[in-house]
């Protein structure tokens, strides 16, 4: 549980020293003291606090005020009313209006003192403990696995709080970390929640394909358009749209959005007269826009419409205490309905192989991992032998010493080939179907990794990838096809 944020409000220099070494020294929470109101403003302006002390008199307004602005920002923030002119009047008032208690001063009874502010600390610690069940229980609704202790918490907590507000969100993280699960998320608790929700990969569409499908086109405004189409800003219209691998899009296409982003306008193919739109923009990159734009990629100016608020969703390596949680939603996931009785679950070693892997493609690739081992195991233990072998033998040095230079995947996967034989035969005995099943097996896990991880590399540029790899685009496309099949 993350340590409450604590404001003092007290225009009594002995009473803000007081409560920071109470705080700091004693108990190790971090607090800020403000000696007005102006300055307890400010710091709610830039902060969100778990528990606030607030003097009942102050030079320039009343902890009355204050309490009532405190809990129309943040109903969560427990308030303890301090005064020195107590009144039963004044203290019903405050507790009718939200507050947790209050407490004379000068503080004669540090004992008293000490009780009130851990029963606040406590009340603080079941909130935050209800919040984060909470989240976990909606998040768990969008397939946002996590722990208890997860980073990926405060990601959330922020997506949720910027859900209300009428401003985009830019979702940066790499391939795999699940920015389009976000996206929902954010989507599911906005009051855009009940109108459209859709998704565009800026990536997988040429220009011209990508210009018609988010502003649509007029009949006749280029050959085989038969009729009016209507565009995505037309669609989602009242809703939320998910602008996927945003910084591939073209320059051209950059320009267009910007003209949406900035007054909701926008024209059709072929179109004369301009058509306007409300829609939410959520936008997601695995690259660094903000280098970019430096490169002269990305227009600036779409950057800062864009990423009014950013959220960064750590990779799977960071927060190693998600494997285990993933894991079992994956084989429950992945389970046939007649199997979903029995306790199927990872060895030891097995998961301990998961957690020491670098997992590159992030939770996709757990999940194919999973979904694999699931369809390899033969009772309901799955052991080592039903994971890849580039995690069994800890060979990311093999994929790395491939990637960053240009090579060819053949050699790639007959390198391959022949460490998985010497597995193979290290075990005294082969079954030739057994052995040509394994190497199909491997190959394509094998040939799947180096193209995510190539992509990775380059910002997922497909032109520059295929060079790496030395194949042309339409080969290397043909390959993803193909490995998702």
């Amino acid at each position: 549980m993350k340590k409450p944020e604590i404001l003092v409000i007290d225009d009594e220099a002995e009473v803000g020293t007081f409560f920071e070494f109470y705080f700091k020294e004693e108990k190790g929470y971090p607090v800020d003291v403000a000696n007005s109101g102006i300055a307890a403003r400010a710091f709610l302006s830039e902060k969100s606090y778990d528990l606030a002390l607030v003097d009942l008199k102050l030079p320039d307004t009343d902890g009355i005020t204050l309490l009532k602005e405190i809990k129309e920002s943040n109903p969560a923030c427990e308030v303890i009313i301090m005064t020195g002119y107590s009144t039963i009047k004044s203290a019903v008032e405050a507790m009718k209006l939200g507050a947790f208690d209050y407490i004379d001063k000068p503080f004669d009874e540090l004992d008293e003192l000490d009780n009130l502010l851990d029963l606040a600390l406590q009340s603080i610690n079941n909130k935050q403990q209800f919040i984060s069940d909470e989240l976990k229980k909606l998040a768990s609704e969008f397939s946002i696995i996590m722990a208890d202790d997860s980073p990926l918490k405060e990601v959330l907590l922020l997506g949720k709080k910027v859900a209300s507000r009428k401003v985009s969100v830019l979702i940066e993280g790499e391939t795999g970390t699940g920015k389009d699960l976000l996206a929902r998320f954010i989507h599911a608790n906005s009051p855009r929640f009940g109108n459209p929700f859709i998704c565009v990969n800026c990536g997988a569409l040429t220009e011209s394909l990508l210009e018609s499908e988010l502003f649509g086109h007029e009949k006749g405004a280029f050959t085989g358009s038969q009729g009016v189409r209507h565009g995505i800003f037309e669609l989602a219209n009242k809703g939320t749209l998910f602008l996927d691998e945003i910084g591939e899009a073209s320059p051209a296409i950059q320009v267009k959005l910007l003209r949406v982003l900035e007054n909701g306008e926008f024209y059709r193919v072929g179109g004369e007269r301009p058509l306007k739109t409300d829609v939410r923009v959520l936008a997601a990159t695995n690259r660094n826009l903000r280098e970019a734009v430096k490169d002269k990629l990305f227009r600036e100016d779409l950057l800062y419409r864009l990423d009014v608020v950013s959220l960064h969703i750590p990779p799977l390596r960071e927060r190693p205490m998600d494997i285990v949680p993933l894991v079992n939603y994956f084989i429950e996931k992945n389970l046939p309905v007649e199997e979903r009785h029995l306790r199927v679950r990872f060895s030891d070693q097995a998961m301990s192989l998961l957690q020491n892997y670098s997992w590159p493609g992030n939770v996709r690739e757990l999940s194919n991992v999973v979904a694999r081992s699931l369809a390899l195991r033969s009772s309901d233990l799955i052991g080592p032998d039903c994971l890849p072998g580039y995690i069994v033998h800890n060979e990311q040095d093999f994929l790395d010493k491939h990637l960053g230079t240009k090579t060819n995947i053949n050699e790639v996967l007959r390198d391959w080939s022949r460490k998985l034989l010497k597995v193979i035969l290290s075990k005294g005995s082969i079954d030739l179907g057994e052995l040509k099943d394994a190497m199909e097996r491997e190959a394509t896990w094998t040939l799947r990794q180096v193209i995510e991880e190539t992509l990775a590399k380059t910002g997922n540029n497909r032109t520059r990838a295929s060079k790496l790899l030395n194949v042309t685009p339409r080969v290397l496309r043909y390959l993803q096809g193909e490995k998702g099949k």
